[in-house]
């Protein structure tokens, strides 16, 4: 009886969320893509070595306040923005992670508040902040353990993070849990274990690409080809993917991403910067065409002034025009800014 009432609430949480989405999506494209969603990199500093990372940097200090992110916050809920995703490097590394979350979901109220982790810290924190969380994707690139903690340069990652989903599903039953799995050429041959291990664990797994190219003003850099699987490889990789969502298996990514990358990478018009913000963990806002030429720093403008600048909008008009990344959040975005369906109909995106 009280699995199904659980179940009665977790579908009514599921289509709360995505009515709220929906009508944020339709806001932004009245308003010509007006981003709904605060992407949130709170910090370089990560317990993690892996290789395949463009985002790892332990030496950088500038991290933005407390004071400052709860100022940024609030300036992002009175531009409208109804979503954040919270992830780094490793949120949780933050002292101050339990308190922003709390604010912003508690004082700010926040529709859909998630994090993005390697999960290492998730069994000692979440009882901080379990209630005020309505997504956690935990990082997950083996259903191996010694092969996780390999290429995550983590010995014993993989045991915290099996502690931390029995703990979330027993204690947190309303956290939408999901794993991520990025394919690298360390563990494109593991895809189909994962599916078995995400469906076994009845925990949503979403698939993506390691990125490798970078855009800078001087030039694209190719920073990581070399540990990336074959094009062969990973288009046979994702038939196995298309063929499990296909049958039943709890796989996230949509159809058309999932087609995406069979029989050779497709072309998209990229639409992620009308959904989303991006703000690194000194307050840039990020320009991932030219990543060394921030668009504004939150410390000297607000958010709507950004919203407002020429260089926001030019930028969000030019970056409809790259389709380098790989990964879901850019593709599926995409995706679903031509059909908002798409959080509703088979084969589309899942929620969790």
């Amino acid at each position: 009886m009280e699995e199904e009432l659980i179940n009665k609430q977790i579908k009514r949480k599921k289509k709360k969320q995505i009515a709220e989405l929906a009508l944020a999506a339709k806001s932004a494209k009245e308003n010509n893509g007006k981003p709904f969603i605060f992407h949130f990199l709170t910090t370089l500093k990560c317990n993690c070595d892996c290789e395949t990372c463009l985002w790892k940097n332990n030496t950088l200090k500038d991290e933005l306040s407390l004071e400052e992110i709860k100022r940024i916050y609030s300036e992002a809920k009175e531009a409208g923005f109804v979503v954040t995703i919270l992830w780094g490097g490793e949120p949780l590394i933050r002292k101050d992670i339990t308190e922003i979350i709390k604010f912003v979901k508690r004082e700010l109220k926040f529709a859909i508040v998630g994090i993005v982790t390697n999960g290492w810290f998730l069994p000692e924190k979440i009882k901080e902040f379990g209630d005020d969380l309505d997504f956690i994707l935990i990082s997950l690139d083996s259903p191996k353990a010694e092969e996780h903690d390999k290429i995550r340069g983590l010995p014993g990652l993989y045991n915290k993070i099996m502690n931390a989903v029995s703990t979330i599903q027993t204690n947190y039953p309303l956290i939408s849990l999901q794993f991520s799995f990025s394919i690298s050429k360390y563990n494109v041959n593991r895809v189909e274990e994962m599916i078995q291990l995400s469906d076994k664990k009845g925990i949503p797994v979403a698939f993506n690409v390691i990125n490798t190219v970078r855009h800078y003003s001087y030039s694209d850099v190719d920073e990581k080809g070399t540990l990336s699987a074959s094009e062969n490889e990973i288009s046979k990789a994702f038939e196995v993917i298309f063929n499990a969502k296909k049958s039943g298996s709890k796989i996230l990514n949509s159809e058309m991403y999932l087609n995406h990358f069979i029989g050779g990478k497709k072309q998209y018009i990229c639409h992620t910067r009308k959904v989303f913000m991006f703000v690194n963990y000194n307050g840039d806002i990020e320009n991932c065409l030219q990543l060394d030429k921030p668009i504004s720093n939150l410390r000297q403008t607000s958010v709507i002034e950004v919203l407002q600048l020429p260089e926001f909008v030019k930028f969000t008009e030019e970056s409809e025009k790259c389709y380098s990344c790989n990964s879901p959040t850019m593709i599926d975005t995409s995706y679903l800014w031509d059909d908002i369906s798409l959080l509703t109909k088979s084969g589309g995106i899942s929620f969790g």
